[in-house]
């Protein structure tokens, strides 16, 4: 099975593919368009990971985007009332969830494909979620507390799990 995980609309948008359990080929959007910190969507970061295993996106069973706009919502709203001045970064964040409503589109357009081909489970995880779940999931352990803490993504800096 493979699982192409998405990082887009912020900061180092990347991609990585997963396959049988096992990432296999990871790579930032800088790196191939040779802008730093680039934030948009990953495009030549997907065909890369796709070429990197030889698939077509009709193989991947499942895409995994580490944001999920909705998470925590009200905190950020009361944060974004309070202070005026961060009202635009919570307009941007409610477009860039408005652009990530139709990744099927966006990928289509991206790799030239037709939606049809489009066969993948959709899946947008909080922020921290997704950095332990892509460490449990690809390690050899069954049981394992999971820890992440950086700078503030979907609005919580610290995890557990």
């Amino acid at each position: 099975m493979l699982i192409l995980g998405l990082n887009m609309f912020h900061a180092d948008a990347s991609a990585a593919i997963v396959q049988d359990g096992r990432v296999v080929f990871a790579i930032a959007e800088e790196r191939l368009n040779r802008v730093k910190h680039y934030a948009g969507f990953p495009s030549l970061a997907i065909k890369a990971c796709l070429d990197a295993v030889g698939a077509k996106i009709a193989d991947v069973g499942h895409v995994a985007i580490g944001q999920d706009t909705d998470a925590n919502l009200a905190k950020k709203v009361r944060y974004a009332l309070a202070n005026p001045a961060k009202l635009l970064n919570f307009i941007r964040l409610r477009q860039r969830k408005q652009a990530m409503r139709d990744l099927r589109a966006l990928i289509a357009q991206a790799l030239d494909v037709d939606r049809k081909q489009l066969r993948f489970q959709e899946h947008h995880l909080e922020h921290h979620i997704a950095h332990i779940a892509s460490a449990y999931y690809c390690s050899l352990w069954e049981r394992a507390a999971g820890f992440s803490y950086d700078g503030s993504g979907d609005f919580v800096s610290t995890m557990m799990a």
